[in-house]
């Protein structure tokens, strides 16, 4: 059976961190996808709350794990699930991909402590980071 992860975070090729590395040289790069849901800034990561009922949409992309217990339990300790009073857990959503299949992956929700930030209305971090990080321009 495979696994699927669904990231829209730190863990997005797109981000320098060295799991997001190590996530695509060890999982297969299936796709960008969405899931209903709201994410929220957290500063330097976001949190997202997955939720069927709502508009808006969380953007990340899928990858197919190879070796998905050991990848995983890796990623479970990043994230922190195991902690007492953890952040985040693991959890099943289903995700569009961008060619319209749509996949069971897993993914990792904030807690409903923890979901009290600013939303990201565009529901992609990376796209919202960008935006952050430019300089105003001056004349």
């Amino acid at each position: 059976m495979t696994e699927y992860l669904f990231v829209y975070g730190t863990l997005r090729s797109e981000f320098p961190h060295p799991l997001a590395k190590r996530l695509s040289t060890q999982a297969k790069h299936i796709g960008k996808g969405s899931t209903p849901g709201l994410l929220y800034d957290f500063g330097w990561y976001p949190g997202a709350k997955f939720d069927a009922g709502v508009r808006t949409h969380v953007i990340g992309e899928v990858f197919s794990l190879k070796n998905a217990e050991r990848l995983l339990a890796e990623l479970d300790h990043y994230e922190g699930t195991a902690e007492p009073g953890h952040a985040f857990r693991r959890v099943p959503v289903k995700v569009r991909l961008e060619r319209g299949r749509t996949v069971d992956a897993w993914s990792y929700e904030i807690g409903d402590s923890k979901a009290r930030r600013r939303p990201i209305e565009s529901g992609d971090f990376i796209h919202h980071r960008r935006l952050k990080d430019q300089k105003p321009v001056r004349d």
